[in-house]
Parts: structure tokens; C-alpha cells; sequence
């Protein structure tokens, strides 16, 4: 029995509508067509406990009916869930009591009525899913500025097309006077997200101070980097935006930052909002200097807390509660001539120094603080004192909460270290602090052994390579030989003249040249291609000191020198070639003709 063909062009193209514009996933849109399939069947055959398994194979749907297998003597049998075993034996004759047994469905016996109830139970399922996958979507996206494209202009409402969905701008989001058109591109931000029984809906706002502040962090690069924070907003919309500033780097000015040059981004932010105007002024903890920067451009003479006198209501139960949350009511000071210009037009001025420092507050003139007969400069004072103890508490409880923050990171640090396996028991990383501890790595035997082997190895050629001061050959302690060149160096201290002649260049009166200066010429060329050191009496006598120190210290055997056979005939062999190519061994230079020579000059 054929099943239904998905292959069908409608189909195919109702699938890729939900895909691509409804967002709507392939396989939710299939998992819920077989459900709804077997629910229609069950409702069908009016038994809502049948068993019905749906497939699609092979680009088509099966629709199967489950019945489990029973005796032909039980007396509780329904033909909507069972199955004898005479009959079931027909269609699988290796099937046992107990077994299910799967009966394909015509589609044709279902009927279009059925199958009507299938597509609205789709359709139903559908929409309950894109309410879902919008809420989530937008749900994490609150107070967030987005552009949207106007789809309908109602008297109540607007409808705009946003990502993925409709959402709706209510008169009351509106700026008062601002035009609107179908098509048109704005800017609103995510005021609200909730999900009812007709679907999900997505409220936005241009009303809203939020919307002010996020222009604000897209125009100014300072706010969007975390220099400059916008510590307080209150507005009303379509008249006046007030605005505290903070800078986080002494060398950014906040309230230029957010200007721009020459006004250029609060331009473009007046521009989105249709020329409301905007109070920039920079934050301040304390209170009262807050409420004088947010009166502006009234001139604030004295700010301090009220009392009975100012405010009969104000019982000392109030004043007490309002304490608690750090609200208590403010009595402001100006002069006579601007109480006008500090509660603002229509009392809009006052109203967003409220909004904004989220205070009371009680605009008085000085001629009705006399009336009332109030000493202003002892509740100035006391004002002030009571706020600098509120700043002090406050960055006391800064100060505890780093604390805090530091205290849980090193503890986080200490069992990420404890985890790890590092091979130290307390008691050794203790002693490694005290310093206590010098070494603390055991090498293994192995690689000792290796290590040894490859210094023994090493060492000789290391020996090799020292300065020429060190191969001294001691060891063989041939004393008759070093006294005979002593003696036959001793008599005469005539090395030490030659150090003069490369400093002073001989210029002789005759044109006679000496068989020592050929003899010199001749050795400066030799040196030029192989060098020879020169043994001198001073080096003999330094030698033969440095020998009998040797013999008196005890030196470790393991510090010695060891040089190979090789190696010892080969130093013998060059010490040979430096006393025979010395010129001091040259019989033909006659030293008594070299003195005389000198002596003339």
C-alpha cells in the first residue's frame, strides 16, 4: 500500500516558505506533521490510546496501526488495540502472544475532514513555535537600539518590521509632534517582550530615556569604550533631556566627550529626537551638589535636608524611613527673582531634577525660609557633614567589596593550584618561602648516571679550550730543566729592552743595518700568517712561582686537569716549536753589538 508523496511541488515549496521567511526549522515542521497525522488517525477511529507510528521513507509518509496480539479465548478485547492470534498468525506467522503486530493505513479511509484537523493542529503548532523563538529572540535584547522599517500607521499605534518579526510602537512611545510615513526607517529601542495567548509581542519606544542614552553610546566612541559613564538620565520627551556624565580618566572631559566638536554629537543626537534640547552636566556623589548641577540653569544658594518646619507632614517616623533607603526629602534655596526659572515651565525643570536624582525635592525662596525662621547655615553644615559621611560609608563598602572580590579570586587561584599536581606538600612550599629549601627536584637515578657519564665525556675537551695561561705542565716536575733555563736567562736582563723599540722607532745616524733589525723584519711578516709567543724571563719566573703554589695546595683529585697521552705530546711538541723558533735562541745575534748600538744613541 503506497503512502503519501512529499515529493509534491506545494509541499516543497511550503517548506523552503518556512524556512527562509518564518525562520521555521525543516525538522520541527516534519516531527509535527507526524504527530498531528496520528492524532488525526486516533480521532479517526475514536481511540485515543491506539498506537499509530508514522515514517517517511523514501519521500513518503506511512501511517501504521498498531495492534498488540492476544488469545482467541480473552474476554477483554478491543479492535482498536488488539488483535487475535488466529488473525495475527495470517499476516506473521512467527508472531507469539504479546507481540505487535503493524497494519498500513489508507489515507483514503481517513477522510478530508481528518485531515483537515491535521492542518490546523500543524498550523497551531507552528504558531506556538514562532511565539517561542521570538520571545527567546528579543527576550535578552531589552532596552537594546534597533532600526525597523514602518509597515502601518494606525491612530493608537504603529506597527513596525524589525528582524524577524512585527513590532509595535504605541502613541504613548511616541515623540509628541513627530510625523511618521509608511516605509519610513527609524530607530526605537526594546522597551518590553512578553508572550500571551496570541503570540509574542515585542514593544518599542522613542519616548523612553533609554533611547536617549543608547544614541548616546553609539555617537560618542569615549561611552562606548568605558572612559566616560552616563551615571544618571531623566527626560521628557519632546521638551528637555537632562543628563549626569562621569569620567573614569582624569584626562577625558566628560561633558566635552559627549559634545563632540564644535557639537557635533549632541547635533546628531538633537537631529534623531527632532531638536529636544539636552542638559549635559558632570555627576557628583554628593547629593546636594547633584541637585544644584540638575536645577541648572536656576542658581541653587543652599541645598539641605527638610524638616517639620519645611514640610508639616514630614513626622519623624518619615524621616526615619525615608533614612533607611538614603530618600530623604530636600529643601532647595534660591533667590526670590528665579523661583520661575528653577521650577521651569510648567514645572518641568523641577520635575527632571526629581526624575534625576530619584529625591524630592522642595524649591523655597529665601524671604519664606525667614518666615519660617530656619537657621540656613546650621543645616547646611549639618547637611554637609551628614553627606560626607554617606561618601565615606559608601567608599568604606567599596573599599570591603575589592576586598571581598580579591579574598574569593585568591581562594578560587589556591584550589585551581591544589588541583593541579605539582608534587609539593604544604610544608615544602612553606620552607621554599623561608628560603629554607634550596633544592627540591630529585633527579632521578637513571639520568644522574647518564649526566655523569656525559660530563666525564665533556670534560676533557673543556680542558683543552682554556686561556694559554692554564696548560702549565707540572706534572712531570722536570725541576733540572727549568733551573738550567734559568740559569742561562739569569745573567743577562736583556729581554726587557727590546719592549722599547715598537714604542720609539729607531732612526740611525749611519746607513748601517744590523742583522738583529733583518731579524725582526723577517718575524713580523712570520707573525702575520702564524703567529708565535714569545717566552720571556718575566713568564719563566711566573711559571715556576705559579708551580710551587701548586705543589703546596691540596687540590681534589676530581678538579685536576687529566690530559691524554696525545694530548701531552702534542703541548710537548708546541712548547718545543716556541723555544725553537724563539729569537733569543738565535746564535747569530750578537746582544754586545745590540748594547753598543743603543749606547751610541
Amino acid at each position: 500500500m503506497s503512502g503519501i508523496s512529499l515529493k509534491n511541488k506545494n509541499f516543497i515549496d511550503g517548506m523552503r516558505l518556512f524556512e527562509e521567511d518564518r525562520k521555521v526549522d525543516p525538522d520541527f515542521i516534519i516531527e509535527t506533521l507526524k504527530e498531528a497525522i496520528a492524532k488525526t488517525y486516533q480521532k479517526h477511529i475514536d481511540a485515543p490510546e491506539a498506537m499509530v507510528r508514522v515514517t517517511i521513507e523514501k519521500n513518503e509518509m506511512h501511517v501504521y496501526h498498531q495492534l498488540i496480539v492476544v488469545d482467541d479465548d480473552t474476554e477483554t478485547f478491543d479492535e482498536t488495540l488488539d488483535i487475535l492470534y488466529s488473525e495475527a498468525i495470517k499476516i506473521n506467522p512467527d508472531c507469539k502472544v504479546g507481540d505487535i503486530i503493524e497494519e498500513e493505513v489508507d489515507f483514503k479511509e481517513i477522510g478530508r475532514t481528518s485531515i483537515n484537523v491535521a492542518k490546523q493542529m500543524l498550523k497551531q503548532r507552528i504558531k506556538e513555535y514562532e511565539k517561542q523563538r521570538v520571545y527567546d529572540e528579543y527576550k535578552d535584547k531589552e532596552f537594546d537600539l534597533i532600526s525597523g522599517i514602518i509597515k502601518t500607521i494606525e491612530e493608537k499605534f504603529i506597527l513596525v518590521d524589525i528582524k524577524n518579526t512585527i513590532g509595535i510602537l504605541l502613541k504613548s512611545e511616541q515623540i509628541p509632534g513627530e510625523q511618521y510615513k509608511e516605509g519610513q526607517s527609524i530607530r526605537c529601542i526594546i522597551k518590553e517582550v512578553s508572550k500571551n495567548s496570541k503570540g509574542s509581542q515585542v514593544v518599542l519606544s522613542r519616548a523612553d530615556a533609554m533611547f536617549v542614552k543608547r544614541l548616546f553610546e553609539k555617537e560618542v566612541p569615549e561611552i562606548a569604550q568605558g572612559l566616560v559613564e552616563i551615571k544618571a538620565i531623566a527626560r521628557d520627551a519632546g521638551e528637555r533631556t537632562k543628563m549626569a556624565v562621569y569620567s573614569k580618566n582624569d584626562d577625558v572631559d566628560a561633558i566635552g566627550a559627549c559634545i563632540g566638536p564644535r557639537g557635533t554629537r549632541v547635533q546628531a543626537v538633537i537631529g534623531e529626537i527632532k531638536g529636544e534640547k539636552i542638559d549635559v552636566f558632570e555627576w557628583n556623589d554628593d547629593i546636594g551638589e547633584l541637585v544644584k548641577n540638575a536645577l541648572a540653569p536656576a542658581e541653587v544658594k543652599a541645598c539641605f535636608y527638610a524638616n517639620e518646619l519645611t514640610d508639616p507632614d514630614l513626622t519623624p517616623e518619615a524621616i526615619e524611613e525615608a533614612e533607611k533607603y538614603n530618600k530623604r526629602p530636600l529643601v532647595v534655596v534660591v533667590d526670590d527673582d528665579k523661583l520661575s526659572v528653577a521650577i521651569g515651565k510648567r514645572g518641568k525643570n523641577a520635575k527632571l531634577a526629581v526624575k534625576l536624582t530619584n529625591r524630592k525635592i522642595d524649591i523655597k525662596t529665601k524671604t519664606e525660609i525667614e518666615e519660617l525662621g530656619i537657621d540656613v547655615d546650621n543645616e547646611v553644615m549639618n547637611f554637609r557633614a551628614d553627606q560626607a559621611r554617606i561618601i565615606k560609608e559608601r567608599e568604606q563598602k567599596k573599599f570591603l567589596e575589592l576586598q571581598e572580590e580579591a579574598a574569593r579570586r585568591k581562594a578560587e587561584f589556591e584550589e585551581e593550584l591544589a588541583a593541579q599536581d605539582t608534587g609539593f606538600d604544604e610544608t615544602t612550599i612553606e620552607e621554599m618561602d623561608e628560603g629554607k629549601v634550596e633544592e627540591v627536584v630529585e633527579i632521578p637515578s637513571e639520568n644522574l648516571a647518564k649526566a655523569a657519564e656525559e660530563t666525564a665525556a665533556a670534560k676533557p675537551v673543556e680542558e683543552t679550550v682554556e686561556p694559554e695561561a692554564e696548560p702549565v705542565v707540572e706534572e712531570v716536575k722536570e725541576e733540572p730543566v727549568k733551573e738550567e733555563v734559568k740559569e742561562e736567562v739569569k745573567p743577562e736582563p736583556v729581554p726587557e729592552k727590546p719592549k722599547k723599540a715598537p714604542r720609539k722607532p729607531l732612526t740611525p745616524k749611519t746607513e748601517y743595518k744590523s742583522k738583529f733589525e733583518d731579524f725582526a723584519d723577517a718575524s713580523k711578516k712570520e707573525e702575520t700568517h702564524a703567529p708565535t709567543k714569545r717566552r720571556r724571563k718575566k713568564d719563566d719566573d711566573d711559571r715556576r712561582v705559579r708551580a710551587e703554589d701548586l705543589e703546596k695546595k691540596e687540590y681534589d683529585e676530581n678538579f685536576k686537569p687529566v690530559y691524554s697521552e696525545e694530548e701531552l705530546e702534542e703541548i710537548e711538541a708546541m712548547e718545543a716549536m716556541e723555544e725553537e723558533n724563539s729569537w733569543i735562541n738565535d746564535d747569530d745575534i750578537d746582544f754586545d753589538e745590540y748594547e753598543d748600538y743603543y749606547e751610541e744613541n
